[in-house]
C-alpha cells in the first residue's frame, strides 16, 4: 500500500522514504506481527518484525528494513494519537519523535501523518521521523543497498508468492 502524499504529509517524508505496502497481524491469544515495503533512492527495502502489538512490529519492521542506513538504530522518544473530529469515521493524526539509539542528548527527530487507519498514521509517522533524521545526518539513500537477510522478499511478499507459483508449476508440467 502506498501512502499517500498529502498537504498533511511533511515534506521530509516526500522526499525521502516512502511506504509501498505494509501488514500487521495482532490478537489476544497470539504475537503480533509486521511485514512492509519501503522504497527511496531506488530501492525496495523489506522486512518484517514481532512486537508487543500491531504499532511495536510495523515500527520494529522499519527498524529492520533500514539497518543499513540507521546502525545502532532509533529510539522513540514520543507517541501522540489525537482524532482530528468526533465519530468513527474521523481522520487520526500521530505525531512521533525519534533520536540515535544509545545517545540520550542527541537531537530528537519529529514525524507527523494524518490516516483514517491508525496503523497507517503510525507508521507513516515513524517514517517522517526516520527521514527527518537521516536527511540532517545527510544519509545518501540511493548510494545505500538493502542488505540481503531480513530486506529479502518474505513468502507473504506477493513477488515471492509468483515466484512459488511458477516452480510448482513448472514441477507439474515437467
Amino acid at each position: 500500500m502506498t501512502l499517500p502524499e498529502s498537504d498533511e504529509t511533511p515534506a521530509a517524508a516526500q522526499q525521502g522514504l516512502s511506504i509501498e505496502r505494509w501488514s500487521a497481524t495482532s490478537g489476544s491469544d497470539r504475537g503480533s506481527r509486521a511485514s512492509l515495503v519501503l522504497h527511496g533512492g531506488g530501492h525496495r527495502w523489506r522486512a518484517h518484525a514481532d512486537g508487543n502489538g500491531a504499532v511495536d512490529a510495523l515500527m520494529r519492521a522499519v527498524d529492520d528494513a533500514l539497518a543499513p542506513l540507521l546502525g545502532e538504530g532509533v529510539a522513540l522518544v514520543s507517541y501522540d494519537v489525537h482524532a482530528q473530529g468526533p465519530g468513527h469515521e474521523t481522520k487520526g493524526s500521530v505525531t512521533v519523535s525519534v533520536r540515535a539509539r544509545g545517545d540520550e542528548s542527541a537531537p530528537t527527530y519529529p514525524g507527523r501523518f494524518v490516516s483514517e487507519n491508525i496503523l497507517e498514521a503510525s507508521v507513516g509517522a515513524y517514517v517522517d521521523a526516520v527521514n527527518a533524521l537521516l536527511a540532517e545526518a545527510g544519509v545518501d539513500i540511493a548510494a545505500a543497498v538493502p542488505e540481503p537477510g531480513s530486506t529479502d522478499t518474505h513468502e507473504t511478499d506477493p513477488e515471492h508468492r509468483t515466484g512459488a507459483k511458477d516452480r510448482i508449476m513448472s514441477a507439474y508440467n515437467n
